[in-house]
C-alpha cells in the first residue's frame, strides 16, 4: 500500500512541547501495583482495541509479575467514546429501534461481566476527532461518569489513565486542527487521573516516527511495542522482558488467548446470537460461553510461561475443519443458455472452495475472496478461509493455477487488488495483504481501518470496487454497525450505506446510506453509480452522494429504486462496455439472482435526472439447487465471470449455522461469452508502457480502461505536465474526462480541465464534472489543491439551470459542501424548471445540510420570500428541513400578520407541511372566523387535514367546531371538510356524515363521507350497519365495503345480502375484489356463507 502520509507528514512539535508544560507528576513503582487476583480491562477506543493484535502491553504487565495470577480481558472498540457510542446498536434491535442510551448500557454491562479490578484506559483520540476543542467539557462530564461508574461495580477499583498519543501530522489545515485539541483532551485526561488517584501515563511523545505506526493516529506492532516500554517505565515495572529469548512464545499465547477473548466478548452475528432475531439462531447462544475454557487453558499456558524462563508449553493442534459439515459430492448444473451465448466451467474445487467477492487485477488474474467458516466460525476453530490468485496462462478457456495468496483469515467477504497487494473486508477489518518477499504469498498483514460492524456475516463489510476517482469504494447491510477512527476523523454507519476511501490521504466518508443488502455496485462509463440489493425486492438503485434508500433508520426522505415492479434478491452488478458483446447489450446491468439460480440482465435508460431499468432475457438459468451465482465480473479477455457459491443452503438467519448440509467444499467460476464477440487476447497491463496506458483510458473495454488507470496511478511515473497534456491533447470530452478523473488519483488537478468539462457539449460529461467540483470544494476535500467556493459557487450557478436534469442534480448536491446562504439560494433557483423524484431529493437533501446559513438569512431579511417565484422556493425550503425549525420561523411570521384572506403566498401550505400546533391552532381560528375567501378555505381545511395525516398535528382547542363546515354550501368546501372530519376522527360527526350519504340523489360528497365514516373507526360501525339497509342499493354496497375493514363480522350478512341483489358479471367482479381486499375478510366470508347458497354468477365471480 502507498504511504503517502509518510511522504507528508512533520510531528506536531507543538502538541508535544504543550503536552510536556502539564505534566505535574513522575510516578513512582510504589504508586501502582497489581496483586494476585487482578483482572485487568483495557478500555478505550482503537488505541485500545489494536492492541489485542499486538499484545506487547499486556505482556509487559504479565511479565512485571510473574508470580501472580493475574488475568486481562481487552474491551477497547474503535472510535469509541467514555459513554460507549461505538457500542451502540449491535442488532440487539432493528436499527432505529435502539434506546437513546443503548451504547452506555452495553459498556456497563461489559464491565459487570468482566468484573475488573484494575482498569488501563485509553480515551481521547476518537473524542478529540469527533468533538474537537468544543467538546471537552462534554467529554471530561462523560469520562468522570464512566470512572464513577467502574466504581460502583468495584469498589476500590485501581485506575491507569493513558493519554491519546501525539499525531503526526500533515499540513491540512482539519489535521492541524486536530492536533491542537488533543492537547486538551490530554489535559482533561490528566486532571480526571489526579482528582481520581489514578496513574497518569503520557504517551504523547511515544512513537513519534512513522516507522512505529500504520498510520498518524495509530501505532502499529513495534509501536506497540514502545509504547509498553513507557507505560512500564512510568508504572515503574520491571522491564526483563524487553531484551528476554522468551518473550515471543508468552506473547504468542497472549495473543491466542485475545482470539478466543474476542469470538466470546465480541461474537458475530450479534443479530442471531443474542438479537433481535435470535428466535431463528438462538440455539448457537450456547457455543458462546464455551470459548471461556479455551480461554482459560490459554491463561495457563501464560501463567507457565510468564517467568520467561524457558519453559516449553504443549499446544493444542490447530484445526481448520468443520465438526459439523457433511461433504456431498455435486452434480456439475446444466444451464439453459441464453441466444448466442457460451457456458462453461473455468474453475472449480479444489482449485478454489466457497467463492464470495472476485476481482481481476491488470495482469489479467483473478483475485478470490474464499469462506468455508461462514455464516459464523465454530468454536475452538482456527480461522480457515483464504485469499485465491487464479489464472489462465495458456487462454485455453479453464484456470490452470490456483495460489493461495493468504490464508488464516475470518470470513472474508472482499477483495479487491491494488496497491501493490489486495485489500480484503474482515470481519471487523479492512486489511492490506502484501507480498514483500516474490513468493506468492502475503506476508504483510495491515489493519488499514478497523471498526466494522459483524453483526450479520453476510451484512458485513462487502463490495469492495475502485472508483473512477481512484478512490476504494466498499459497501455494508442494514444490521452492520460500524464505528471507524480514521485521521481525518470519525466515521458512523448504523445501518446499510456505502463508503469511499482515499488510500493515500486515508479519508473515508458515508457516500450513500440504506438499502438492505447491497452486495453489487458499479459504475458506468461517465461516473454513475448503481447497485442491486440481495433482500430488498425492489431491483436497481441509482446512487450519487447522499442518496439514501429504505431501510435509513432516522432518514427524512428516501428514493425509490428504477426498476419498476417486485423483485427477486440479487447479488453483484456488472455493467456491459466493450465489444465482446452485441449492441444492445451496451450499458446493460447484469446480475445474479442466487435464489432463482439465474444470472440475468437488466437494459438502462435515462429518465430525468436519473434512471430507469427493463428486465431483459435471461443470460443463464438452471433447476440445479447448488448454482448459487454471487458475483459477476467482466474479465481481461472481455467475457463474464461469474462466481458459483454451489451450495444448497444459501439462507443465513433462517437455517441453522450448523446444519451439516452447508457446503464447505465446493466453487465455481463460469465463464460466459457471445458467440459474435470479436476475440479479445488477455494482456498484462503491468508490462504496458505508461504513454500506452494513457490512450486505452478510451478504450471500449471496461477491463482495459479501468485497469489501465489502475497501473497508472500505482506505478506514478507519469508527470503532472504530461498528464495535463495528454487531457487537452484530444478533442473528445470522454478522453478529457478520463484525463482530470486520472489527475484526481494523482491530487494534480488541472482546474481549466475541469472547467472544461463543465463545459462539454455532452451533459453526461457535465455531469461528471459536477461532482469532480463537488469534491474539489469540499471542506475536508482529499486534493491538495482545493477549489475556492467562489468559483465553484460560479460553475455552479449556470448549472443548476443546465438544459439536462442529472447536471442540475450534480450541481445542487455540489451546492451543499458550500455552507453559505448564497448556495441555499442558487440551489433553490433549479425549482424554476421541470422537477422529477431525483431533483426534489437532491435539492430536499441539499436545503437541509444548508438549514443553519439560510434560516439565518431568511430570519435577517437577507434572503426574502419577494417574489411568486421565491414563494414557492422558500415553501420547499420549509418542508424539507427539520419541522420544528420550520414551525419557529413559520410562528414568527404569523404573529406579524395574518394569512390573506386570498391565501396568497405559500403559507397555508407550509403550515400543513411544518406547522406545528401553534400555527396549525391560528390557521383553524382564521377559518372557523371566516376569514378565508371560498378557494382559499378549501386549501386551508385541507392544510389542516394533511397536516394530521403526515404528521399526526392538530390545533388546539374545541376541534368539533368543525362539524359547521359540513354545512357550507360550496361543494368543495363542503367536501374538503367531509376530508377533515375523517382524519380527526370527530365522532360527533358521525349523524351529520350519515346524513350526507343517505340523503339526496347520488354524488361525490356520498363516497367521501362514507370513507370519512371508515375513518372515524369504531364508532362508526352502528351508522355504517344502518347505511347498509338504505334504499339506495349503491350505498348499500358502498356501506358493505367500508363496514368490512371495521367488522368483518358484523358485515357478512349484509355483504350476502347486496350480493344476491347483483346480477352483471362486472358488479359482482368489483364488489367481490373491493370487500376481499380487506385483510382476513375472505376466511369470515367463507364460515358465514348463508344457508341458501349464492348464485351461480356470484360464485363465479368470488
Amino acid at each position: 500500500m502507498k504511504k503517502l502520509w509518510q511522504s507528508r507528514i512533520r510531528v506536531s512539535v507543538l502538541f508535544v512541547s504543550a503536552v510536556c508544560l502539564v505534566q505535574p507528576t513522575t510516578w513512582s513503582a510504589e504508586s501502582f501495583q497489581l496483586q494476585n487476583g487482578d483482572r485487568v480491562a483495557f478500555l478505550g477506543d482503537a488505541l485500545i482495541e489494536q492492541e489485542q493484535y499486538a499484545g506487547w502491553i499486556e505482556l509487559m504487565m504479565t511479565a512485571a509479575f510473574p508470580e501472580l495470577d493475574v488475568t486481562f480481558r481487552n474491551l477497547g472498540w474503535s472510535a469509541d467514546t467514555p459513554s460507549g457510542t461505538s457500542r451502540f446498536g449491535l442488532s440487539l434491535l432493528p436499527a432505529g429501534r435502539e434506546p437513546a442510551d443503548e451504547g452506555w448500557k452495553q459498556l456497563l454491562k461489559q464491565l459487570e461481566f468482566t468484573r475488573p479490578t484494575v482498569i488501563v484506559f485509553g480515551y481521547g483520540m476518537a473524542s478529540s476527532l469527533e468533538g474537537g476543542i468544543e467538546g471537552v467539557a462534554a467529554f471530561t462530564q462523560d469520562y468522570q461518569r464512566l470512572i464513577d461508574a467502574t466504581q460502583r461495580i468495584h469498589p476500590g477499583l485501581r485506575c491507569v489513565f493513558l493519554s491519546p498519543l501525539g499525531r503526526l501530522s500533515g499540513s491540512h489545515e482539519k489535521t492541524q486542527a486536530y492536533a491542537s485539541s488533543l492537547v486538551a483532551y490530554t489535559k482533561a485526561v490528566l486532571h480526571l487521573a489526579d482528582s481520581n488517584n489514578g496513574v497518569f501515563v503520557d504517551l504523547s511523545h511515544v512513537a513519534i516516527n512513522d516507522g512505529l505506526r500504520k498510520d498518524p493516529i495509530h501505532l502499529n506492532d513495534a509501536g506497540y511495542r514502545e509504547a509498553a516500554i513507557e507505560i512500564g517505565k512510568t508504572l515503574g515495572f520491571d522491564d526483563r522482558w524487553i531484551h528476554n529469548p522468551h518473550t515471543e512464545a508468552l506473547r504468542s499465547r497472549i495473543l491466542k488467548k485475545n482470539v478466543w477473548w474476542f469470538h466470546r466478548s465480541r461474537p458475530a452475528n450479534m443479530a442471531y446470537v443474542f438479537g433481535f432475531r435470535k428466535r431463528e439462531q438462538g440455539q448457537n447462544a450456547v457455543e458462546i460461553p464455551q470459548y471461556d475454557q479455551l480461554i482459560v487453558e490459554e491463561e495457563q499456558a501464560i501463567a507457565l510461561l510468564r517467568k520467561l524462563d524457558g519453559t516449553s508449553v504443549q499446544s493444542k493442534p490447530a484445526t481448520t475443519d468443520s465438526r459439523y459439515a457433511t461433504f456431498t459430492k455435486q452434480p456439475t448444473p446444466q444451464f439453459t443458455v441464453g441466444k448466442n451465448l457460451d457456458v462453461s466451467l473455468w474453475a472449480e474445487n479444489p482449485q478454489l472452495n466457497k467463492p464470495i467477492q472476485m476481482n481481476f487485477d491488470p495482469a489479467g488474474r483473478l483475485w478470490v475472496a474464499s469462506s468455508e467458516a461462514y455464516p459464523m466460525i465454530e468454536v475452538g476453530q482456527s480461522a480457515p478461509d483464504k485469499i485465491l490468485v487464479l489464472e489462465d496462462t495458456n487462454a485455453d478457456g479453464k484456470a490452470d493455477t490456483s495460489t493461495v495468496f493468504a490464508d488464516g483469515l475470518l470470513i472474508p467477504t472482499g477483495v479487491e487488488p491494488g496497491d501493490g497487494g489486495c485489500y480484503v473486508a474482515q470481519s471487523t477489518d479492512l486489511l492490506f495483504l502484501k507480498d514483500t518477499d516474490g513468493d506468492g504469498k502475503a506476508d504483510l498483514k495491515q489493519r488499514v481501518l478497523s471498526g466494522f460492524g459483524t453483526e450479520d456475516t453476510h451484512h458485513n463489510l462487502h463490495t469492495l470496487r475502485w472508483g473512477p476517482d481512484g478512490r476504494l469504494y466498499m459497501n455494508q447491510s442494514i444490521y452492520t454497525r460500524t464505528d471507524t477512527e480514521t485521521p481525518r476523523g470519525i466515521v458512523r454507519l448504523k445501518a446499510g450505506g456505502g463508503f469511499r476511501y482515499n488510500t493515500d490521504t486515508m479519508r473515508m466518508e458515508v457516500i450513500f446510506r440504506g438499502l438492505v443488502n447491497s452486495w453489487g455496485h458499479q459504475f458506468d462509463d461517465f461516473g454513475q453509480s448503481f447497485l442491486t440489493d440481495g433482500a430488498g425486492f425492489s431491483g436497481i438503485a441509482y446512487s450519487f452522494p447522499g442518496a439514501a434508500f429504505n431501510p435509513t433508520p432516522g432518514a427524512k426522505r428516501v428514493l425509490g429504486l428504477i426498476s419498476p415492479g417486485s423483485y427477486p434478491k440479487f447479488a453483484s452488478a456488472e455493467i456491459i462496455s466493450g465489444n465482446s458483446f452485441p449492441p444492445e447489450w451496451q450499458g446493460s446491468v447484469i446480475t445474479c439472482d442466487f435464489r432463482a439460480n439465474r444470472v440475468t440482465r437488466f437494459s438502462l435508460a435515462d429518465q430525468g435526472a436519473g434512471f430507469v431499468t427493463t428486465q431483459e432475457d435471461d443470460l443463464l438459468r438452471t433447476a440445479s439447487s447448488t448454482f448459487r451465482p454471487i458475483d459477476v465480473k467482466q474479465g481481461p479477455d472481455g467475457a463474464l465471470y461469474i462466481a458459483d457459491w454451489s451450495n444448497p443452503i444459501i439462507n443465513h438467519g433462517e437455517v441453522d449455522f450448523r446444519d451439516e448440509r452447508r457446503d464447505r467444499w465446493h466453487g465455481r467460476i463460469w465463464r460466459v461469452s457471445w458467440s459474435g464477440g470479436a476475440p479479445k487476447e488477455k494482456e498484462d497491463l503491468t508490462k504496458t508502457a505508461s504513454k500506452d496506458l494513457l490512450d486505452r483510458l478510451i478504450s471500449d473495454d471496461r477491463y482495459t480502461r479501468d485497469q489501465s488507470r489502475r497501473v497508472l496511478l500505482e506505478r506514478g511515473d507519469l508527470s503532472e505536465e504530461q498528464v495535463h497534456e495528454w487531457t487537452k491533447a484530444s478533442s473528445d470530452e470522454y478522453q478529457k474526462l478520463q484525463g482530470v478523473w486520472l489527475q484526481q488519483g494523482f491530487d494534480t488537478i488541472n482546474f481549466e480541465d475541469v472547467r472544461a468539462l463543465a463545459l462539454a457539449d455532452d451533459p453526461k460529461v457535465r455531469s461528471a464534472a459536477m461532482r469532480i467540483v463537488s469534491d474539489l470544494v469540499d471542506p475536508v476535500t482529499d486534493s491538495s489543491q482545493p477549489l475556492d467556493a467562489t468559483t465553484a459557487l460560479e460553475i455552479y450557478r449556470h448549472a443548476v439551470v443546465d438544459e439536462h436534469p442529472r447536471v442540475r442534480l450534480e450541481a445542487i448536491r455540489g451546492l451543499g459542501k458550500l455552507k453559505t446562504a448564497e448556495a441555499a439560494s442558487v440551489a433553490l433557483i433549479s425549482l424554476n424548471l421541470p422537477r422529477d423524484r431525483f431533483l426534489d431529493f437532491a435539492l430536499a437533501t441539499t436545503i437541509d445540510e444548508l438549514a443553519d446559513v439560510f434560516m439565518v438569512a431568511l430570519d435577517q431579511g437577507q434572503w426574502k420570500p419577494d417574489s411568486p417565484a421565491r414563494e414557492k422556493q422558500l415553501e420547499f425550503a420549509l418542508t424539507s428541513i427539520d419541522s420544528g425549525r420550520a414551525a419557529s420561523y413559520l410562528s414568527k411570521r404569523l404573529v406579524k400578520e395574518a394569512i390573506p384572506a386570498d391565501g396568497t403566498g405559500p403559507w397555508i401550505e407550509l403550515i400543513a407541511q411544518a406547522g406545528g400546533k401553534t400555527e396549525l391552532t391560528k390557521l383553524f381560528e382564521q377559518l372557523m372566523k371566516n376569514d378565508f375567501e371560498e378557494p382559499a378555505m378549501v386549501r386551508a381545511i385541507d392544510a389542516l387535514a394533511t397536516a394530521q395525516r403526515v404528521r399526526k398535528q392538530k390545533p388546539a382547542g374545541d376541534l368539533n367546531r368543525a362539524g359547521t363546515l359540513l354545512t357550507k354550501s360550496n361543494p368543495a368546501v363542503q367536501a374538503a371538510a367531509v376530508r377533515l372530519v375523517g382524519a380527526w376522527k370527530l365522532n360527533a360527526c358521525i349523524t351529520q356524515l350519515t346524513d350526507l350519504v343517505d340523503k339526496g340523489a347520488d354524488s361525490p360528497i356520498q363516497t367521501i363521507a362514507l370513507q370519512s365514516l371508515q375513518e372515524i373507526g369504531q364508532p362508526s360501525v352502528a351508522a355504517l350497519t344502518r347505511l347498509t339497509r338504505s334504499k339506495n342499493k349503491r350505498i348499500q354496497r358502498q356501506a358493505v365495503i367500508h363496514l368490512v375493514a371495521l367488522n368483518p363480522q358484523g358485515a357478512a350478512k349484509p355483504f350476502y345480502q347486496s350480493l344476491a341483489g347483483l346480477q352483471d358479471e362486472q358488479q359482482l367482479l368489483n364488489f367481490w375484489r373491493q370487500v376481499l381486499v380487506k385483510k382476513n375478510t375472505g376466511n369470515v366470508l367463507a364460515k358465514h356463507i348463508p344457508d341458501t347458497g349464492i348464485t351461480e354468477a356470484a360464485a363465479l365471480a368470488g
